[in-house]
């Protein structure tokens, strides 16, 4: 405000906040909240969950039915993984 003071009487016309949810290794978690029976989790895309639904609603819904996902080997996107000090291997290409 030194440099502008005008500013400060500014007001704002609007704001936008894009958050990102992420887990520690930035990678998605899909499938089941153990030992919470019947519990699920698809979260932690960091800001491309609309891009990533439709997959993993199928994945999830494999898992719900069949007890694993068929599709694709999510195993390492097991929400336990932390649990059990494994986390996913590193993505570099992760926003």
């Amino acid at each position: 405000m030194q440099r502008f003071p005008l500013l400060a009487q500014a007001g704002l016309a609007h704001h936008w906040a894009g958050l990102y949810e992420m887990s520690p290794d930035a990678h998605p978690l899909i499938g089941r909240l153990e030992p919470i029976e019947n519990a699920y989790v698809v979260a932690g895309f960091s800001g491309h969950g609309f891009m990533h639904g439709p997959i993993a609603g199928k994945l999830l819904a494999e898992v719900i039915l069949d007890g694993s996902a068929s599709s694709l080997d999510i195993g390492v996107l097991s929400p336990t993984r932390f649990a059990l000090h494994s986390a996913a291997p590193h993505e570099y290409n992760v926003v």
